[in-house]
């Protein structure tokens, strides 16, 4: 009894602890800003308000550094801790936002279009004028990549660590950092790309083009994976969101649509008055931030499926005059930065970041050396191949691979309903006429002349006996006249019949 009281109260005291620690982790709801009126609006909240509201920590996150050389675009990389700026006037600075402080700055003396980094923080690449160059965390030049020729826009997929990049010649090109190798050129023949983002649930790439069409792209397949008709002008913006399910568009038609990934269908569409979106990004908690064209305003959108350009829900403008360039939001931080033409902002976006991260991926804001060495090492032994990339969601990889034979006769059984069904469908059935000719009765003769069925067959066996019956009526006279004596077997009436019967003699 003393035994089986003592398992209970261990199990019992395992149940508190996991209770506890289940209650502790839970995800509570974001702490986003609420009006207390009805007719209050929160975009009309500032900046100086939300900082004094908030913490002393947090309210640190709310800066502006000015810069001569932009205007600058911003990325973030995977932990949120360090953040790549890229000026056009040909300047590239790596930021840690843990210390506010700049770790390194390069100036190539060309203009730089765009930078990322790749597997972590360390190593960075930048899109200059002709070439990709890789620099490491001292602003020291590494690798030159040739083969990216006039790029114009990057993206790193982490886990299966290809540096993407579309070049103004309109080719997309992937690179694997781990072997060097070019893995994949696609030639998207739409010209140069207005626009890049890329799917964290798939590693699905989509561009906007020039004609107003964005596509999706795989390097396992040299086509598109699939395009959408979105706007009627060029696609200057898109983002995808955290989980994979939604699109946003922005063209020079002063619209802002946003597509569900999974139909290929658009769910919200919403016009700017008077403005042009320039960039668009998704947070992980679902907001959009929109950044116009020749516009000091930035505004920033609750809710990407009830997107209503009266009642953004918060709206920053920059100050001195500044036109806003490009907009990121901080990884697991409620930060939003924004690259415009005199600077970089960071402004405080309540509600728009997640506070859990997952250490095991890679991660940790708070990762030592050692710690960034090992999932460094654990990332290459779990790579994925470039053919994982597809349009099959999360659940794609990891899933069980079916029998090759059986999916072939089930995919061939769907095609063959999906072709009786569509035969169906098209069969047109004649219409009795008593005046006049039918020029679809005799379209349909034509058409249907050549085909093969048991109906045309048993009419030509048909024609054919009748043919046979009025030869033979028809030369009876001579056979008996002959002496054949057999009323059977007509007399060659052609000289192929006349060869056949002297071969059978």
């Amino acid at each position: 009894m003393s035994q089986m009281r003592r398992t209970r109260r261990r199990e019992n005291q395992v149940r508190t602890v996991h209770n506890d620690a289940a209650r502790h982790f839970a995800p509570a709801d974001a702490g986003r800003l609420e009006p207390e009126a009805p007719t209050e609006r929160t975009h009309k909240t500032s900046q100086r308000d939300i900082a004094a509201a908030t913490s002393a920590n947090a309210a640190a996150n709310a800066w502006r550094q000015p810069l001569t050389r932009g205007p600058y675009s911003v990325k973030f990389s995977r932990t949120g801790r360090h953040a790549v700026l890229a000026g056009h006037g040909g300047h590239a600075r790596v930021l840690d936002l843990h210390e506010n402080r700049a770790t390194c700055d390069v100036r190539p003396g060309e203009i730089v279009r765009d930078a990322c980094f790749l597997h972590d923080e360390r190593l960075f690449a930048v899109a200059q004028k002709k070439y990709v160059y890789v620099y490491d965390d001292t602003g020291a030049e590494v690798h030159r990549m040739q083969q990216h020729l006039e790029p114009e826009h990057l993206e790193f997929l982490p886990f299966h660590f290809l540096l993407a990049s579309a070049g103004h010649s309109g080719f997309l090109k992937y690179h694997d950092v781990s072997t060097g190798q070019l893995v994949a050129e696609l030639n998207t023949r739409l010209g140069s790309a207005r626009s890049m983002a890329q799917n964290p649930q798939t590693a699905v790439l989509a561009l906007g083009h020039g004609n107003g069409v964005a596509t999706l792209w795989s390097p396992a397949q040299s086509k598109p994976l699939a395009r959408l008709l979105c706007h009627r002008g060029a696609v200057d913006a898109i983002a995808c969101s955290a989980d994979g399910t939604l699109l946003a568009t922005g063209g020079v038609d002063g619209l802002v649509k946003v597509w569900d990934v999974r139909a290929f269908r658009p769910l919200k569409e919403a016009r700017l008055p008077g403005r042009a979106p320039a960039h668009l990004a998704f947070s992980q908690s679902g907001m959009l931030a929109v950044t116009c064209a020749r516009s000091s305003c930035v505004e920033v959108y609750g809710a990407a499926r009830k997107l209503r350009p009266a009642a953004p829900y918060l709206s920053h403008r920059l100050s001195d005059g500044a036109t806003g360039c490009a907009a990121a939001f901080r990884p697991f931080e409620d930060v939003l930065l924004v690259g415009h033409s005199l600077g970089v902002d960071s402004i405080l976006a309540p509600g728009s970041g997640e506070a859990a991260y997952d250490a095991l991926e890679g991660t940790n804001p708070y990762r030592t050396g050692k710690q960034r060495q090992t999932a460094t090492v654990r990332g290459l032994l779990d790579k994925l191949p470039p053919e994982t990339i597809a349009l099959g969601g999360a659940g794609f990889v990891g899933t069980v691979e079916r029998d090759p034979a059986a999916a072939d006769r089930e995919r061939a059984a769907l095609e063959r309903e999906a072709n009786a069904a569509l035969s169906k469908k098209l069969e047109v059935k004649e219409k009795k006429k008593t005046r006049g000719r039918s020029k679809l009765r005799a379209k349909l003769k034509k058409r249907q002349k050549n085909v093969i069925s048991k109906e045309t067959q048993a009419l030509k066996e048909k024609l054919r006996e009748k043919e046979l019956a009025r030869k033979r009526k028809r030369g009876g006279g001579d056979a008996d006249a002959g002496g054949d004596g057999g009323g059977d077997d007509a007399a060659p009436t052609t000289a192929l019949d006349r060869l056949f019967a002297r071969s059978r003699r």
